[in-house]
């Protein structure tokens, strides 16, 4: 390869090969996305690779498969892509950051439009919901391990995530969870094992429920975020949805890493871009204001 070609820098054009190369993990399907040639897509890894000093790809029986250091750099690519995507208004999602916290705003394929804002996790001591105090108490006391008898107390309340190469595959669906209430035990407890993104929900829509993981896996941090999705429930009907979020990082007995979400289905939200009259009103046997109060 012509270093010169390498020292001109990453292009966008790069970062988008890789992305699309690592979602179908087929060249000829990653063409047909993007529209370009077989030659082409190959020069933008390998120009991609020279400048990042790895190899983002393998190829196992005749199957391109992502390197480790491939799947290191791949959440980082697609963000930065999103986040061009965004500027250039090419993207049906936007995000922008105020004092440090951040905002997010998705409108899907059929116009519905969902919210997101991080609030400071300070706000969960002076006015949170008690299932919110309970987890980020129960995750101190168990200094973030995951099977640590002080979780016990928000274990049916949780779901859990492990990384692998492919993306975040779900461990554990409490049968109390936001989710189990939301889609129903039977979905709840059919999920485990599964990708996240083996749903038929968009990148971009996955994007937006889940940018924030990897970080928070990674670091082994906190995030607080309030949050309004329009989701298929049980009966296959999509509706509006509003909840808070705490993600919190958390390790499993054999030393790996893995990512606790506690999710409280709520009217008890914040959001700037939110007007009034979008904000959705929740059935009284899914709301979890007082979930744990006596614990509180």
């Amino acid at each position: 390869m012509n270093q010169s070609k390498a020292n001109s820098g990453v292009s966008v054009a790069m970062i988008r090969a890789f992305v699309c190369v690592s979602k179908h993990l087929n060249i000829s399907q990653a063409c047909l996305e993007l529209r370009a040639t077989r030659q082409t897509v190959r020069r933008h890894i390998n120009d991609l690779e020279f400048i990042l000093g790895g190899d983002l790809f393998e190829v196992v029986d005749r199957q391109y498969q992502l390197t480790s250091f491939g799947a290191k750099m791949l959440e980082g690519a697609k963000s930065l892509l999103t986040q061009i995507d965004a500027w250039s208004g090419q993207s049906p999602l936007t995000r922008h950051a105020t004092d440090g916290l951040e905002s997010q705003r998705y409108t899907d394929a059929q116009g519905r439009v969902y919210y997101s804002q991080q609030h400071p996790v300070s706000q969960i001591a002076r006015e949170g919901l008690p299932l919110m105090k309970q987890a980020f108490k129960a995750w101190g006391t168990a200094e973030t391990q995951i099977d640590h008898e002080a979780m016990d107390a928000i274990r049916p309340y949780a779901v859990l995530y492990r990384k692998s190469a492919l993306g975040w595959v779900y461990v554990h669906v409490g049968e109390e969870s936001a989710y189990a209430r939301w889609l129903g035990p039977t979905i709840a407890r059919s999920v485990i094992g599964r990708l996240i993104s083996d749903d038929s929900a968009s990148e971009d829509y996955d994007e937006f429920m889940g940018g924030a993981y990897s970080r928070i896996y990674e670091e082994g941090g906190v995030r607080f975020d309030h949050i309004l999705a329009h989701m298929p429930r049980e009966s296959g009907e999509t509706k509006a949805g509003s909840f808070q979020r705490l993600l919190m990082g958390g390790v499993f007995p054999d030393g790996t890493h893995g990512l606790i979400i506690i999710a409280a289905l709520t009217e008890n939200i914040v959001i700037d871009a939110l007007c009034a009259e979008d904000r959705p009103k929740l059935p009284e046997c899914l709301l979890m204001d007082r979930v744990l109060q006596s614990a509180d």
